[in-house]
């Protein structure tokens, strides 16, 4: 299943959330194929991937390491 998912972070910046989201990349890419990342500005990008496993991933994403270090940096990600 291909996704892209609008990033917007309204606590931080987009170099901050991006070292938060590069800090579980191999977590991710048990779940994940052909993610890229592209910044639309300091406050929003643009995330696609194919995902390989979308029960691991939900549970990945529901975590609570990841719910609480994106509700401190104001993320909210919507599937386009």
């Amino acid at each position: 299943m291909n996704i892209v998912a609008k990033v917007t972070i309204s606590n931080s910046t987009f170099e901050d959330w991006e070292v938060f989201f590069n800090s579980y990349k191999e977590k991710r890419n048990e779940f994940v194929l052909n993610e890229v990342v592209e910044k639309i500005n300091d406050n929003e990008a643009r995330v696609s991937f194919e995902i390989t496993d979308l029960e691991g991933l939900t549970r990945l994403s529901s975590s609570t390491e990841i719910t609480s270090k994106e509700a401190e940096l104001g993320v909210v990600t919507e599937i386009l």
